[in-house]
């Protein structure tokens, strides 16, 4: 007869974003450099492609605090360490902001 047991399973919800996708070229861009946590998977994910198109740099801070720069095949194996998004030196120093003193009081 019928069995009193479900073939359902229940799914945990997903974390939300900490910085959507959309906005992660705006905020490295508008600050020079931003921190993503090693949780952050989803966040990460986008970050691959925008460091394939040369639009981030990714670096892997280690346990001690130092930050390495990855190379395009090297940010998929460092996935589980903390990363600092910087801007490109397109003219100048790694992570200057675009804003120039656009902020200040």
């Amino acid at each position: 007869m019928f069995e009193p047991e479900t073939n359902v399973v229940a799914f945990k919800p997903r974390a939300g974003v900490r910085h959507h996708p959309k906005t992660i070229l705006e905020r490295v861009y508008a600050a020079g450099s931003l921190a993503v946590g090693a949780d952050d998977v989803a966040t990460k994910t986008a970050c691959l492609i925008l460091q394939a198109f040369g639009f981030l740099v990714i670096e892997e801070v280690l346990a001690d605090g130092t930050p390495r720069l990855l190379q395009k095949g090297e940010a998929r194996k460092a996935m589980d360490r903390p990363w600092r998004l910087s801007k490109p030196a397109f003219s100048g120093e790694l992570g200057q902001p675009d804003g120039d003193g656009s902020f200040r009081v």
